[in-house]
Parts: C-alpha cells; sequence; structure tokens
C-alpha cells in the first residue's frame, strides 16, 4: 500500500471484521492516542475537545453476494465496479483531516497479508476523499477492487467540549453501496462525559413482510435526552423499495432529531418490485473447477452487472469467448434489467499453441519445402515428440535445433533445422574445463566453464551448434560465437586446425551435497565443401564438479547447560593452528572430505578456556564428526554443545588454579604488617630517649 501511515498501521494490529453482508464490507475502528500505538476498544469513553480517529477497512468479495472464489488467503479474477462509500459523522464531531499520503494515492492490500499490493485504488488518492461540511457526510468512491483485496481510510475528528451537558455520545456507521447492492459496517461507539448517565434508546425495526436477504437493521444506539441524532441510512435491496425510516416518538427534520427523554423507534418497510431472472449457462466444454454464476433476481429498469470474466481470459488452459444474450448488448459489462428473463451464455476454448520447423541456410534439397514437417497444435503442459529427420538423396540433414521431447510452453514454437551436401566426414573436438576450480561450490556462487571447440580438419567448418546439457548451465555472451539461447551456442566459423572459446557458468543451488557433471555437445557443424559431420563419434566435453552447503555452528553453554556468551573459536586448515581460515562460533562453507582443526581462542569471563584442538572432520556425504561431541544435524548445519567450566579458586589436578595469585596477596598483607610493627616500635623507643 502506497500510504505509508496506512501501511504502518495495518502491519500492527488486525483489523475486527464482523462478517461479510453482501458484496463489500466497511468496517469501522478508531482510536485517539496520537501516537496512535493502540486501537481503541468499542464503548468507550474518550476526551472532550481531543483527537478521535476512525479508520475505514473497505473489503471486496466479487460482484455476487455469495461468492465462492475468495476469501482472507486467495484472490479471486473478480474486481468491483464504483464502490461508493459514505460515512455521516455523528452530530458533535468537528471534522478535522483524512490521513494522507506523500504521493497522494491509496492503494489494495490483500486481506490476509497486508504487506503484498493487490488491484484496486480509490478514484482520485486523498484528494477524492471528501467531507461535506453542510451534511457532515464523508465520502469517496473505490474502483477495479479486486476480490479479496481491501483498501483502508483514516479521518481525523475533533470531540466536543461538553459545556453545560453531562454526555454526549458518537455512533458510527458506515455504508458502502455497488450498483442496487449494499452493505452497512459495525457500529463504534465513543462517549464524553458521565459514564453514569440516562440514556435513551434509538432502535429500528422492519415492518410486514422482511425479505430473506434483507441488510441487517442499524446498531441500537443509546443518548441522553436533548442531543442531536442523526437517522440512520436508507437501506437499499435490489428487487425491493424502501419506505425510509419513520417515527411517531421524536420529530425529525433533515434527517435528525432532538433525543427526547424516552426511547425512540423507527420502522420501515420493504415493498417487493416484480422481478425477472439472469441465469448463465457455459456452452459446450468449460474449465475444470470453474463455478457458474448463481442466477439472480432484478426488478425491471435496474442496473445488471454481467459476470466480470474476461474475453480472452484463460481460466485452467481454457480462454474464454466471451457472454452473449439474445437482444441484449452485453459489451459494456453492463445492462438496463428488461421485464423479462434473461439468459446469459457463454463459451470457452481449449486453449493450444502451434509447433512449425522452418530450414535455415542456403543450402537446401530440391523442393525442400515438401519435406517440412506438417504444422501441429498442443495444449501447454503436454509432452511433445519431435518430428523425425527428413532424407534427401545427395544432402545430409543436420538435425532439428530442439530436443527430441519437450514440454509444450504457453506461446508457438518454431523448430529450425539444416542441410548440407553430402562429399565427406570431418571431426571435430570439444573440451570443458572449469576456470574457478573449488573443492565444492556454496549456494549462490558460479561455477565459470570454458569450453573449447576445435577444428581438426584443413578446411573451414561454421554452424557449428553447441549444447548445454543440464539445468542450471547457461551460455555467457563472448566473442566468437552467438547465443541462439540459454542452452544453445552457434559458432559461425572455426578455421582450419583453430579453436574458439564459449563461455558457460553454473550457479550453485542450496542442495547439502550434490556431484554434478556438466556436459557440453557438438549438436551439428557443416562445411562448405560438402564435407559432414561424422555421425560415428561422439562430441562431448565433460567438468565435473560438487556442491556443498555446509555449516558448523557451536552452541556455547556452561556446566548448567546454560548459555554462556563471550566466546569465540577460530578455525584452521592445518592441525598446528597456524593456517586461519575464519573466526566465530559459526562456520559456513565447509567442504566434503576435508579436515579442519576448532580451537577456542577466547573464553567467556570467569571460565577456563579449552586447551585442546578439536579436529573437524567433514564426511563426503556432508557429515559433521567431532571426537567425543555429538553433532546434531539439519539442512546442512551441524551444531555442536561445547561446555566451558568455571575457573576454580582452589588448585585442581589440572593446573595450579589460583594458587599464585593467592600467595602473591598474602605475602603481601605479611610484608604490610611488620612494617607497621617496626614504625610503631621505633616510635616508641624515641620517646623513651626523649624522656630520659
Amino acid at each position: 500500500m502506497k500510504n505509508n501511515k496506512l501501511k504502518q498501521l495495518l502491519s500492527k494490529w488486525q483489523l475486527l471484521i464482523v462478517g461479510v453482508i453482501g458484496i463489500v464490507l466497511a468496517v469501522i475502528i478508531y482510536n485517539v492516542s496520537t501516537s496512535r500505538a493502540a486501537l481503541l476498544e468499542n464503548d468507550v469513553r474518550v476526551e472532550e475537545n481531543s483527537d478521535l480517529t476512525y479508520y475505514l477497512d473497505i473489503s471486496y468479495d466479487g460482484k455476487d453476494d455469495e461468492i465462492v472464489m475468495s476469501s482472507d488467503t486467495a484472490t479471486a479474477k473478480v474486481n468491483s465496479d464504483y464502490i461508493y462509500i459514505e460515512d455521516k459523522l455523528p452530530e458533535g464531531l468537528t471534522f478535522k483531516e483524512f490521513i494522507s499520503s506523500p504521493d497522494g494515492s491509496i492503494g489494495a492490500v490483500q486481506q490476509g497479508d497486508t504487506s503484498k499490493s493487490c488491484i484496486g485504488y480509490v478514484v482520485d488518492g486523498v484528494a477524492g476523499l471528501k467531507y461535506d461540511e453542510a451534511t457532515r457526510m464523508v465520502s469517496f468512491k473505490i474502483k477495479s477492487l479486486q476480490a479479496g483485496c481491501k483498501i483502508s481510510v483514516g479521518l481525523v475528528t475533533t470531540t466536543p467540549k461538553l459545556g453545560t451537558k453531562k454526555r454526549i455520545d458518537f455512533y458510527n456507521t458506515a455504508t458502502a453501496r455497488e450498483n442496487s447492492f449494499s452493505a452497512q459496517s459495525n457500529t463504534v461507539h465513543a462517549f464524553i462525559g458521565k459514564e453514569e448517565s440516562t440514556l435513551y434508546k434509538v432502535e429500528y425495526q422492519y415492518s410486514g413482510e422482511i425479505p430473506e436477504n434483507a441488510p441487517d437493521l442499524p446498531t441500537t444506539s443509546s443518548y441522553p435526552g436533548g442531543q442531536s441524532v442523526t437517522v440512520s441510512n436508507n437501506p437499499t435491496l435490489p428487487g425491493y423499495i424502501f419506505s425510509g425510516w419513520t417515527t411517531a416518538d421524536a420529530t425529525v427534520e433533515n434527517s435528525s432529531f432532538e433525543m427526547p427523554e424516552k426511547n425512540v423507534t423507527f420502522v420501515g418497510r420493504f415493498t417487493k418490485k416484480d422481478t425477472y431472472q439472469v441465469s448463465y449457462t457455459i456452452e459446450g466444454d468449460k474449465p475444470e473447477n470453474y463455478i457458474v454464476p448463481d442466477t439472480k433476481s432484478y426488478g425491471a429498469d435496474e442496473d445488471v452487472n454481467v459476470d466480470s470474466l474476461a474475453i480472452g481470459e484463460i481460466v485452467n488452459g481454457y480462454k474464454f469467448l466471451g457472454w452473449e444474450a439474445q437482444d441484449i448488448d452485453l459489451s459494456e459489462g453492463i445492462f438496463t434489467m428488461p421485464s423479462k428473463n434473461v439468459e446469459i451464455v457463454g463459451r470457452f476454448e481449449l486453449v493450444k499453441y502451434k509447433v512449425t520447423y522452418q530450414f535455415q541456410g542456403t543450402v537446401l534439397p530440391p523442393d525442400a519445402a515438401s519435406l517440412l514437417p506438417a504444422e501441429k497444435e498442443y495444449v501447454p503442459g503436454t509432452t511433445v515428440q519431435r518430428e523425425q529427420d527428413p532424407q534427401a538423396v545427395g544432402y545430409k540433414f543436420l538435425g532439428w535445433y530442439k530436443s527430441e521431447t519437450f514440454e509444450m510452453p504457453e506461446n508457438d514454437v518454431v523448430i529450425l533445422g539444416e542441410w548440407m551436401q553430402e562429399q565427406g566426414v570431418f571431426a571435430p573436438t570439444i573440451t570443458k574445463e572449469i576456470t574457478n576450480p573449488k573443492a565444492s561450490y556454496q549456494k549462490g556462487e558460479k561455477v565459470n566453464f570454458q569450453i573449447t571447440v576445435t577444428n581438426t580438419a584443413d578446411f573451414a567448418i561454421k554452424d557449428v551448434i553447441v549444447q548445454e546439457t543440464i539445468d542450471k548451465a547457461t551460455f555467457i555472451a563472448g566473442d566468437g560465437y552467438k547465443l541462439l539461447n540459454n542452452t544453445y551456442a552457434q559458432i559461425e566459423s572455426i578455421a582450419p586446425n583453430s579453436s574458439v572459446i564459449i563461455y558457460a557458468e553454473y550457479i550453485a543451488g542450496d542442495e547439502v551435497i550434490k556431484e554434478i557433471s556438466n556436459e557440453a555437445i557438438i549438436t551439428g557443424a557443416i562445411a562448405e565443401n560438402g564435407y559432414t559431420l561424422d555421425p560415428t563419434k561422439e562430441y562431448k566435453g565433460r567438468a565435473d564438479f560438487k556442491v556443498a552447503n555446509i555449516s558448523l555452528k557451536i552452541n556455547k553453554v556452561d556446566e548448567k547447560n546454560q548459555a554462556l556468551n563471550g566466546s569465540e573459536f577460530t578455525l584452521y586448515s592445518d592441525s598446528n593452528a597456524k593456517d586461519i581460515i575464519s573466526k566465530g562460533l559459526r562456520f559456513d562453507g565447509l567442504a566434503p572430505g576435508v579436515t579442519y582443526y576448532l580451537k577456542e581462542t577466547k573464553a567467556p569471563t570467569g571460565y577456563v578456556l579449552l586447551s585442546e584442538i578439536l579436529p573437524v572432520t567433514i564426511a563426503n556425504d556432508g557429515t559433521i564428526s567431532i571426537t567425543d561431541y555429538e553433532i546434531t544435524t539439519e539442512s546442512g548445519i551441524g551444531t555442536v554443545t561445547i561446555t566451558n567450566k568455571a575457573i576454580n579458586v582452589l588448585p585442581n589436578t589440572g593446573g595450579p588454579g589460583n594458587v599464585p595469585y593467592i600467595v602473591i596477596g598474602l605475602l603481601i598483607i605479611i610484608i604490610s604488617v611488620v612494617s607497621i610493627l617496626f614504625y610503631v616500635r621505633k616510635g616508641k623507643r624515641k620517646n623513651a630517649k626523649d624522656k630520659k
């Protein structure tokens, strides 16, 4: 979401959604904290003359109120038309501002993961957020909101001063409408003033026959006598006319009234229109798991939105051809309901792509076009068997530049082949070597290859095609050749008894241990003198290497198995502990088949430094072992727990301990005492002489 403030809010709190009503849902939440560190609970007392912030969270669940294609974690390919949002501020609140973003836009996010952006936006961004002071109405429009996604809009209000009043209550409910469908948000309540006050209820009721899918009644609210109260908006329901809210308990003017000192009940009634059905059918084949839109009822002259599946959209390998209805234009995606039932018919066709063959080069047999295999169509994902090589007298077909079998992609494929006249044979050589050899390679490291193709003939050869044969191995652009794609390279010409070098690379993956043999092969070459590539020989260059992602992690504890900090280990390549590899408590990039040497070079304060050097053996399968220590391994990471002993005050069998320090201390104390006694006695003798 581009709105930084809203994105920050949504990343900290889960918004309360009380249920999907119809097609859209507006949820109001609010807080009054200047730092917006926590959302207020419902029915809370707030301060007078303070900021009260509301957040409207608008979620979309498809064009049909019973859509099954969307959820908090899955997004359906259904997008809204215009959704009109209205939120009439409670009487007494003063509108202050909208919460705006730096770039003036408000985007959508997925309901289940607000870190991911979604299709949908507020029309005109923050500039499209409107407040009408005369009607106290906040309003804005949302366009193309994708099912399973939501948009949040924040607005700041200021609470009034109580003055002579003891309490003022604020109930806020927003409404959303898409065409004839409407939905109502949850209601939030806050108040200023005394908690213990006499309040009177405002209730809403339906009278007469109530439609099964009638919108929920407005929430019952309570107010002190004398407070100005706004009447709830009229609900809308396709196929029905609503009478409006009426009451005999209060005098309503301009959709508001002064609360009397008694309960007020509003009554409204739905009157059913004559309705007609809009149904959908699919003629012919349809994609697996495709759900035909539900049949819906509409009154005459009501707007009907056609299901949003677009012409040309691919659904599980089928292309949608469009919707049609007799005597009705569906091109705009909306039509006016006539006074009759409407059947909308859709059609799909299975998506297929073409495989065609072409010859390249100037050497062609007579009537070469007649030797081309026929064009065929395939469904993406199916296995395609390449056609056999054609034959022509006096000519040799050098092969199709495509694997014998391949998986059909979601696009057309052109397979190229080449001819030459038969005369004699030639046999180039190919070698492959690694230019940055290592014992093993870690994830993300490149293995660089140099492929040398040598022309052993005393005449030039051309159109030499070289192929990389394993996944993740790709050619790199260089001099003397061109790339046909990532795995095919073409050397236009090699002089007699000369060589051309082709460069390739392989990026190591996250395998713990993997031995890899990488071959480059010559799949075709020609000569202008009519000589052909010797078919009795193999033209392969191979380089072997190993991918390894092995690490050692040290868990440092005391004798009570409590974690210790301040330890440092050094890993060496030699048993004499001279050649340092790295320091720390984790060592990555260890090679299989190698023995390392581990030594503690810094002990935690108050603990004995380990004196021994520990051989760390890495087996060829990546297993790590240290004599007398248990290693636990997961995903190539071996963890060893090493214990430090606390420093002893008294000597132990392993050494002098702290004895030298104790002896020195005692000597200092003895010398100090002797010195004091000496000076005391000397002073007494002097005093005796003075008296004589």
